[in-house]
């Protein structure tokens, strides 16, 4: 009992901090009218057996503060986004997307969610562009709780490069990080190495997205 009394704790306290530095008083959304792209983010759904709803609206709270991204995204606000999914009278995800999209104005919608199982948790997401009936699916796993508002930094820092080509340090961290991983594991497995085509050479590939099923 003492020991998730302490993680609630450790977590609000992280979050708290988040919020200051990051959102103004009277709201938190940038809405300025330069901006060239919103998201609207759905709160994410908490699947688990144990009760960790108290981390749901700090998980807003973080996205809203890495997504923004001053004249060029800007995100609905949260209170805008609860109103028109409570007054959806229906349970399709899909049917939520659009309509959610429709009444912001928004040109991406954000979903997620948060699975525990095996005293570990999953975090996925998916980012819709309404325009060009896609979405892109970015996921992190976490073996503790506290880790999750880090792994949720990192799909945040993901999303800006994928989506918006927004290099922000955390994305620079995770980019070095990575290969340095790629790097260990060429030395340790140089067997498996495959020759290089030049990129001239390479065939083009169509870019890693999913189509919507009901536009």
């Amino acid at each position: 009992m003492k020991k998730t009394l302490l993680y609630k704790c450790v977590i609000f306290i992280q979050l708290f901090f988040i919020s200051c530095l990051s959102f103004p008083i009277n709201g938190i959304a940038d809405t300025s009218a330069n901006n060239k792209h919103s998201i609207a983010i759905i709160p994410f759904e908490i699947i688990s057996q144990e009760d960790i709803t108290y981390i749901q609206s700090g998980i807003l709270q973080m996205l809203y503060s890495r997504l923004v991204w001053k004249d060029h995204v800007s995100l609905v606000k949260k209170d805008a986004v609860l109103n028109i999914v409570h007054s959806i009278n229906t349970k399709d995800k899909n049917l939520i997307i659009k309509e959610l999209a429709h009444e912001t104005g928004a040109n991406y919608v954000l979903t997620g969610s948060i699975t525990s199982f095996a005293n570990a948790f999953s975090i996925d997401t998916k980012i819709y562009d309404i325009k060009n009936q896609k979405y892109m699916t970015f996921s992190e796993q976490s073996k503790i709780i506290d880790d999750i508002i880090s792994k949720l930094n990192m799909i945040a820092a993901r999303i800006n490069k994928k989506v918006f080509n927004r290099k922000t340090i955390d994305w620079e961290k995770l980019a070095k990080k990575e290969k340095e991983k790629t790097l260990q594991w060429q030395r340790q497995n140089p067997e498996k190495l495959m020759p290089v085509i030049p990129k001239g050479l390479q065939e083009e590939k169509t870019p890693i997205w999913k189509f919507w099923q009901f536009l």
